[in-house]
């Protein structure tokens, strides 16, 4: 009851489209027991059991997949109208769970059954080959083809997961980058106006010390100097609190020019060469300090990536903007191990240019080097819309390697393995099939020269030591009253072929007459 239950929520949740998509499903499923109807010689409650294991079945498809595809697997020993409800089955069941063990000791086990059903039967061997043969076509295929299109399925969800948490970690890095680049632009700032603002203290100490200055004025510059001096000092605190680790330690000179930063390279062995044109005393402070930080992440870069690669830097000025060019020229041979792809320079170099109005470009160029390109306004203005685009994240290759080469050997398997255990069965049955009809064939010729009246001992060494299972007695003569009938077949071969059926009828030991039974007209 509670099943019931379950299913019932499920289609009422589903809504009225679900409810028919399920009926169609069925009615299909259930077609071969509509269109053709057991023989003459089936007990009627074949096709009742079929039809209520095709309704049970598919209503617990989604709760019992494997368990389903099993049970009328193991129905269709006895009633072969069900290999489309197997089919339809296994394919659910190898959608909706994996393949294991279990699964394929119930598969080894319903082949037991089957063998069983066809004992009990005294069925032939080759009815249990085309059985086994439909139980790997309508079983074992689907259920892979359908495990393959769930680790398809999955595949592509767990790509786009990790596409997306790729993303996340991007934006985590990147805001990471633009914070670090904000604390160095505030040291800067602190740099510029802590020296600024210790010289309006100096200024006003002379001021307080000055002869001839009235009190109330000698008291407004003292207050004035303890002021700037308590200004300078909350500007050091708060600096230091936006400073990382890393960056407490002055590695540089605070108004190191360009010109000095690229001749500290040379001496550290970088084969840089500076190329310079116009005047820049006139830049604004933020706006130079941003073109100096543009040199200094490329060189960086460049000693990094491509290690002691010749270099150039071009720093030029038209009219009310600089621009900024570092080039490097590709490593003359390629690195033993890759360097670590972060992207947070590049990306706080975006953040410091953007926020002095310019705009960045870096990218390769073909022929295998690296140019990074800035274009900042000599005086801070409206910060430029368009911006540079951010580093590629670091990529997940490899995973997807894997996860593909996974989905690809499920693939390989789906295809392959069904079609070689039908080609060993159907060389086996054609094998069998070759032998009972060699064993069976009575040559036209000689079926033609057997006599009337000739007594069995005397045609005995000219008869086939087996006889053909086809009777078709209902197709010619009645049988002489009292007589024996024996049959054999008029064709052998590797493959089923039309073929005639000779009798032979003995009465009293003498063949009493020879008739000639032709297959059946479909």
């Amino acid at each position: 009851m509670d099943e019931l239950t379950r299913i019932t929520g499920r289609l009422r949740a589903a809504g009225p489209w679900a409810v028919v998509r399920a009926v169609l499903l069925t009615v299909a499923m259930a077609s071969p027991l509509i269109i053709d109807s057991v023989g003459e010689d089936g007990p009627g409650w074949i096709a009742p059991l079929s039809l209520v294991v095709i309704v049970v079945a598919f209503a617990l498809s989604r709760s019992h997949p494997g368990s389903t595809a099993l049970g009328a697997l193991a129905v269709s020993a006895i009633d072969w109208r069900l290999f489309v409800a197997v089919l339809v089955l296994s394919y659910l069941a190898g959608r909706r769970r994996a393949l294991n063990l279990a699964t394929l000791g119930g598969l080894a086990g319903v082949l037991v059954l089957g063998t069983v059903v066809q004992l009990l039967q005294n069925l032939e061997l080759y009815t249990w080959l085309v059985w086994t043969a439909g139980v790997i076509v309508f079983g074992l295929f689907p259920a892979l083809v359908g495990s393959f299109r769930r680790l398809q399925a999955d595949l592509v969800r767990t790509g786009w997961d990790q596409a997306a948490q790729l993303e996340r970690e991007q934006r985590v890095v990147a805001e990471q980058a633009r914070l670090r680049e904000r604390a160095r632009i505030a040291q800067d700032m602190h740099d510029s106006l802590g020296h600024e603002l210790s010289l309006i203290a100096l200024r006003a100490g002379a001021l307080e010390l000055a002869s001839g200055l009235a009190p109330e004025h000698r008291a407004a510059a003292s207050e004035l100097r303890a002021g700037v001096t308590t200004a300078a000092e909350r500007l050091s605190e708060i600096i230091g609190l936006l400073r990382d680790e890393e960056d407490k330690a002055p590695l540089r000179p605070v108004h190191e020019h360009i010109e000095e930063l690229v001749a500290r390279a040379v001496d550290s062995g970088i084969p840089v060469v500076l190329c310079a044109s116009g005047e820049y005393a006139d830049v604004a402070p933020m706006q130079y300090r941003a073109a100096y930080r543009v040199v200094q992440e490329a060189l960086t870069n460049a000693v990094k990536h491509v290690g002691a690669t010749p270099v150039e830097v071009r720093l030029d000025r038209h009219d009310d903007e600089i621009v900024v060019a570092v080039r490097n020229e590709p490593p003359r041979q390629a690195p033993a191990a890759p360097p670590p792809q972060g992207g947070r320079g590049l990306t706080g170099l975006q953040e410091r240019v953007g926020l002095a109005g310019g705009v960045l470009r870096a990218g390769p160029l073909p022929d295998g080097g690296f140019q990074v390109v800035a274009r900042l306004p000599v005086r801070p203005g409206p910060v430029f819309e368009e911006a540079g685009p951010e580093p590629a994240p670091p990529t997940t290759a490899a995973g997807f390697r894997r996860a593909r080469s996974r989905a690809r050997r499920g693939l390989v398997l789906a295809f392959t393995l069904p079609p070689v255990l039908v080609g060993a069965l159907t060389g086996t049955l054609m094998a069998l099939y070759a032998h009972d009809s060699l064993t069976s064939r009575l040559p036209p010729e000689r079926f033609r020269a057997l006599p009337i009246g000739a007594s069995r001992d005397d045609v005995a060494s000219r008869l086939p030591e087996r006889q053909v299972p086809e009777r078709r007695d209902e197709g010619g003569p009645l049988p002489p009253e009292g007589s024996t009938c024996e049959y054999y077949r008029s064709a052998a071969g590797f493959v089923p072929t039309p073929f005639d059926v000779y009798r032979l009828c003995f009465r009293d030991g003498r063949l009493v007459t020879k008739d000639v039974l032709p297959p059946p007209i479909r």
